[in-house]
């Protein structure tokens, strides 16, 4: 099977190299493509440039999958890079060709932010421009080739992540009852691929995943272990918090299509990510 991943950052180059190991070839594209690893047909590319986008027509790939990035962090810059690099991948040919895409969103797209429970067909977020643009995105897609959207909650792994740069400076969010929701970024990774080779095999794929593990807690109870494990104390200050929503995400649906967590919350998480600090 060909694969084409579009944007190969982190999460990208780890599907990469997971799909290599399966005997997939692969083609990735990003800005400087010198960052790719060796197997990977490389390809130097900004997914917001149409005319390179119409370059890949000769890649014919078998999936596509997409990981956009905002240009900014305002409206604009969210318009940009997933509103505007969705309607480019739109119009190629050789995008509606393939037999699946997978686009990463977000679960920024949910409306819910008072704490209640979010799945794959909860009311969708219409009040707020950059949740717009990744709704917009994910309507675009959708209407252009089949399509899985895989909406993942806040991503970790990296021991250079924002939270432990926090956490080891010894700065802490506010506390309170605000829910989180996260995923390690291997599992965010396999479960791409999971999706890739259940539909390669003919299995059931649904249009819609709520990528997150088995675990809600609010962000300073993550601050607080991780601040133990570290033996650093925190300072907590009013009106600074990493949280972006207070939602609970459910992910039943994870375990329908055969997809096991390698980290279901958390704690194993960042336990092996101290590990690799």
């Amino acid at each position: 099977m060909q694969v084409l991943i579009l944007g190969c950052g982190d999460i990208g180059t780890r599907v990469g190299l997971s799909l290599l190991e399966k005997d997939w070839d692969v083609t990735a594209v990003r800005r400087n493509p010198d960052l790719l690893p060796e197997g990977f047909e490389r390809r130097g590319a900004d997914l917001t440039d149409e005319k390179a986008l119409s370059d890949l027509l000769l890649v014919e790939p078998d999936y596509v999958v997409v990981t956009p990035m905002p240009q900014s962090y305002d409206p604009l810059g969210y318009r940009a890079g997933f509103a505007g690099v969705a309607k480019i991948l739109a119009g190629q040919r050789w995008f509606s060709k393939c037999r699946r895409a997978i686009w990463i969103s977000s679960t920024r797209v949910y409306a819910e932010s008072q704490g209640g429970w979010v799945d794959e067909h909860s009311p969708l977020n219409t009040a707020e421009p950059q949740a717009m643009a990744m709704v917009a995105a994910e309507a675009t897609i959708r209407r252009a080739v089949t399509a899985t959207i895989i909406r993942p909650a806040g991503v970790y792994g990296d021991p250079e992540g924002m939270l432990m740069r926090r956490v080891r400076a010894g700065e802490g969010g506010e506390t309170g009852a605000i829910y989180g929701n996260r995923i390690h970024r291997e599992d965010l990774s396999q479960l791409i691929v999971h999706c890739l080779e259940r539909d390669a095999a003919g299995g059931s794929v649904p249009p819609t995943l709520v990528g997150a593990d088995d675990d809600q807690a609010p962000t300073h109870e993550v601050e607080d272990w991780l601040a133990a494990r570290l033996n650093v104390t925190l300072s907590r200050q009013a009106g600074r918090s990493i949280a972006r929503g207070n939602r609970r995400c459910r992910n039943a649906l994870l375990k329908k299509i055969d997809f096991r967590l390698s980290y279901p919350t958390w704690r194993e998480g960042y336990e092996a990510t101290l590990n690799q600090a």
